[in-house]
């Protein structure tokens, strides 16, 4: 039998576009700096799929010269 974890959601409620906007960057803040750039690099991905692009584009690229 399979069981689904189970998320926590938090819900609020904010007064203006500010508030939420302050919440969002405390939010982000107390993040590791590792979960930022997971984020981060999740909408590079996504936008990269979006416009159907092949995702091996996205790894570093190497160039080979030869210098005499």
């Amino acid at each position: 039998m399979k069981t689904a974890k189970k998320r926590d959601w938090v819900v609020e409620k904010f007064d203006s576009h500010e508030d939420l906007r302050c919440a969002q960057i405390r939010y982000w803040q107390e993040m590791p700096s590792s979960a930022r750039t997971d984020a981060a690099w999740q909408l590079v991905v996504d936008f990269w799929k979006a416009k159907k692009n092949d995702l091996n584009e996205l790894r570093l690229q190497r160039t080979v010269t030869r210098v005499r």
